[in-house]
């Protein structure tokens, strides 16, 4: 078992470098990277940009989706644009903090930063007529003490405490695990290439309200009673999720009990919800 309590940025600085397959990271004399290293969580402010979702059936979201999806520019204040890929999504690093202006060719929405090194989920509707929030952007803040997991420490323990900011690097972690503090966020490394690359063998189980897991593989069942709950990029297998006020964004199940709430959940982006 591996857990360390440094400084967020010396712990992520040291765990949180994604590189994509084969690509290097960015150097301080690249002006812009050719491909974006994605997820640097705690290391780079950025934001991950979704353009027209598709809205799986039984979500709550009122905002309906345009039709394009690739090669939309997304500008994030003065810096340079950035395209999306075919599948809707663009990354975009070292954004500024404060009321940050994401610009598109037919409007803007505002991206509220509030602090250096943190990552949000941005999920637009982009038309001929405007562009709106599909939802209010989901922020990964790294306040107070993160606590960074090595492959095979128990994530029950760190995650029995209330509010707590887990980081779980590259590798393979022992299930079953449970989540019973209130407010944990759960974080595992995540490419746009490779997917999910932190995996928990075994089943998952989230009790506490307001938990919230992004870029994890659960190669068991998940299951998650509790109101508020939120998943984004992950890959499941079996799951029962239920509560209210859920969200569940650009996730994949893919097993063949999958359970998913069906009123005041947002859904958007999801595969294998049936």
């Amino acid at each position: 078992m591996h857990n360390k309590y440094l400084s967020p940025l010396k712990q992520l600085l040291l765990l949180a470098g994604l590189s994509l397959a084969g690509v290097a990271c960015k150097k301080d004399t690249d002006a812009v990277p050719a491909v974006p290293v994605a997820n640097r969580f705690g290391e780079v402010t950025s934001a991950v940009v979704i353009v027209n979702p598709v809205i799986n059936q039984g979500s709550a979201t009122t905002v309906t989706s345009g039709t394009q999806r690739g090669n939309v520019a997304v500008q994030a204040g003065s810096m340079v644009p950035v395209s999306t890929d075919a599948t809707g999504l663009a990354v975009l690093e070292a954004i500024p903090t404060g009321a940050v202006p994401l610009k598109f060719s037919t409007g803007n929405i505002s991206l509220n930063v509030v602090q250096p090194k943190e990552l949000y989920d941005v999920v637009v509707s982009v038309k001929d007529n405007g562009v709106q929030e599909v939802i209010s952007a989901v922020r990964y803040p790294i306040g107070g003490q993160v606590i960074v997991l090595a492959p095979g420490a128990n994530i029950s323990q760190a995650a029995a405490v209330d509010n707590a900011i887990i980081y779980l690097a590259k590798g393979v972690y022992p299930g079953d695990v449970e989540v019973r503090g209130t407010g944990v966020l759960i974080f595992g490394e995540w490419s746009p290439v490779d997917g999910q690359l932190s995996a928990i063998e075994g089943n998952l189980t989230v009790q506490g309200t307001g938990s919230r897991l992004r870029g994890l593989k659960v190669n068991g069942k998940i299951t998650a009673s509790a109101n508020a709950f939120s998943a984004a990029f992950c890959h499941f297998g079996d799951a029962a999720i239920t509560g209210n006020g859920n969200s569940l964004i650009r996730n994949t199940f893919t097993g063949s009990q999958v359970t998913v709430p069906s009123s005041s959940a947002v859904l958007v982006d999801n595969v294998g919800i049936r």
